[in-house]
């Protein structure tokens, strides 16, 4: 018999066999070392530290000149250093790391998005710990000044070290929405109208960032560290930031990924889970409580989030590659399943229904037990029950007219379209009442059957049914008439025939000849 802890000893010594051959991911250091000759970094690091110099200087003399001692002198500082910190990490660290990566995204820039074997997504992880480092960086360097307040009283250390945990998690997400955008297949003009927009964008994050310091700086975290609300709910804040960051990952991961691959299975798990999750915790919270509020935190996300990802499902080819197919299970039950998961319009919309419809479902579940909130469970669930069917037959109708008018036309079209129609169906009465000289405030609020944004805008709740009814009826419609295409996606997802090898390109057949 073998003795059991030598066997454990053997396993555990061929696992760090190789511990030697383990590299530190090749975009961190590429991207390190650039940002190290680059003098944009240097400058940018020289020009913080001269201002936080310059600030406590300024705090000390000016103390100096005055009789009595100023006790909240440490508090003062350091909400100087905060500003300056935020201000420098949020508009420069998500500028540079988006721009870095929106020039490698160029086609006529062969850099690593294009012709190295390394996998998207330790591409996008790289990007992302580079700006994290860089991040680590501009807080190491203010952090000396950050401690110093606390010698000045007004401010505890661990006050300190938790702002900055919370600044530099608003940073990390921050960085991680700056590489999405710059993922983004777009041509470089409108890259540059993207990153002016994101730098004024960045005002909006800045101000709350700021006031949410300011208010934790003067409550105290210290005494209320102690408390478990406290905890519940900075581990909410972390998750919910968490969540997002992995979110603008993997759609990062599948905006570089070939067009061969499986683009939307990681994302469609993805929000799966993250869906499940913040449901659980909705749900918790609200029986915590007893107050229903707390599920509209996650049905109002949950709602902007599935009508993004219907345009985008719809963008989606009806062709998978023999790459997709070869992944695609042989079981039924298996193959349903990945029928929802993977590349595809098809599947993808009863993906996209099924969340919505679950969803609706729960949050009028909840509004019914515990009756407690003001919102009416028929008023609250009326407008998202009436805009969902709107954005799916808009969604089916510009599936049509591009499999119809336009199938020659690459697939992302059917998307434009949707938004389009939606565009000029809320557009065309208003066109038709100006030419009649009819135009006014109280006719936008009036009933205008097809256009969604009319469920938001009547004047008066009676008409709301009408646009229940008509949305319904155009959705059962525009069905009707995607029913052949939807039945021959669900027959044409098989797995590859194995026994079937590819054509090899250049070969040419005798009929050819």
């Amino acid at each position: 018999m073998t003795d059991p802890t030598s066997s454990i000893l053997v396993r555990w010594r061929s696992h760090f066999t190789h511990w030697r051959e383990w590299e530190l991911n090749p975009i961190v250091i590429k991207e390190l070392r650039q940002a190290v000759r680059s003098w944009a970094v240097t400058g940018m690091l020289l020009l913080f530290l001269t201002v936080l110099f310059i600030t406590s200087l300024t705090f000390l003399v000016t103390q100096s000149f005055e009789v009595e001692a100023n006790l909240q002198l440490g508090g003062s500082m350091f909400s100087a250093f905060m500003v300056i910190l935020a201000g420098a990490s949020v508009f420069f660290i998500p500028l540079y790391v988006g721009v870095r990566v929106a020039a490698e995204r160029q086609e006529n820039n062969p850099d690593l998005l294009y012709v190295s074997t390394l996998s998207p997504a330790r591409i996008i992880r790289g990007k992302f710990f580079c700006g994290a480092y860089m991040a680590l960086l501009f807080f190491s360097a203010c952090m000396p000044f950050m401690a110093f307040t606390n010698l000045l009283r007004g401010v505890d250390l661990p006050t300190v070290f938790f702002i900055l945990f919370y600044l530099f998690l608003v940073v990390c997400a921050a960085n991680m929405i700056a590489i999405f955008f710059a993922c983004l297949p777009m041509s470089r003009p409108f890259k540059i109208l993207l990153a002016i927009y994101g730098f004024f964008q960045s005002f909006g994050l800045l101000l709350p960032l700021v006031r949410v310091s300011l208010e934790l700086m003067s409550s105290g975290v210290g005494a209320m560290m102690s408390g478990r609300d406290f905890w519940i709910g900075t581990l909410s804040f972390v998750g919910i930031g968490l969540a997002i960051t992995g979110l603008f990952f993997v759609m990062s991961v599948a905006l570089i990924s070939p067009p061969s691959a499986n683009r939307a299975l990681p994302v469609r798990i993805y929000l799966t889970i993250v869906w499940l999750l913040g449901g659980l915790s909705s749900c918790c919270w609200v029986a915590r409580t007893g107050n229903p509020e707390p599920i509209f935190a996650w049905t109002l996300p949950t709602f902007v989030v599935m009508m993004l990802a219907l345009l985008v499902t719809i963008s989606n080819s009806d062709q998978l590659s023999l790459r997709v197919r070869r992944g695609i299970p042989q079981s039924g039950l298996k193959r349903a399943l990945a029928f929802v998961f993977f590349n595809g319009a098809a599947g993808g919309l009863i993906w996209v229904a099924t969340i919505l419809a679950a969803t609706f479902f729960l949050t009028q579940g909840v509004l019914l037990a515990f009756p407690k909130s003001g919102a009416v469970p028929s008023e609250s669930g009326h407008w998202s029950a009436t805009s969902t069917a709107y954005a799916f037959a808009y969604a089916l109708m510009a599936l049509l007219i591009h499999r119809k008018f336009l199938s020659r036309r690459p697939p992302k079209l059917a998307g434009v379209i949707a938004v389009l129609l939606a565009g000029a169906w809320a557009v065309a009465p208003s066109i038709v009442l100006f030419f009649l000289n009819q135009l006014s405030w109280k006719s936008v609020e009036g009933l205008q059957l097809g256009n969604i944004f009319n469920v938001f805008s009547l004047r008066d709740d009676a008409q709301q049914p009408y646009h229940l009814y008509f949305a319904f009826g155009w959705l059962l419609v525009m069905i009707v008439a995607n029913a052949k295409w939807f039945l021959r996606q669900v027959k044409s997802f098989q797995p590859l025939n194995r026994s079937q090898p590819p054509p090899v390109i250049g070969e040419t057949t005798a009929s050819s000849k």
